[in-house]
């Protein structure tokens, strides 16, 4: 059983508040906040006009990793414009992909 919290997502609602970037970059053990630590990112569709929200997905067949053969996602910057889903960024606090 998944016990994890879960976002679920409406698009059709998303105003681009980022409430919930904040709301899943809570982290109880230290009090803090960080949202460029969140597992979902807001992104602009500046063409439409509208705010779009998208999930980490955590791929089982992670094509950011493929990108640069016989290294992972977390040693290859280019994983982040490669991620089919955009939802990819640097966690330059820890060195990693996230």
């Amino acid at each position: 059983m998944y016990n994890k919290p879960m976002i679920e997502v409406f698009p059709e609602k998303c105003r681009g508040c980022r409430r919930c970037e904040v709301a899943c970059s809570w982290d109880a053990s230290l009090g803090t906040v960080n949202p460029r630590m969140a597992g979902i990112r807001i992104m602009k569709l500046e063409e439409e006009g509208k705010d779009y929200p998208v999930l980490n997905q955590q791929c089982l067949d992670q094509f950011c990793g493929k990108v640069s053969p016989g290294r992972g996602a977390e040693e290859e910057p280019l994983c982040v414009s490669t991620c089919l889903f955009g939802a990819l960024k640097i966690a330059e606090e820890v060195s990693k992909v996230d």
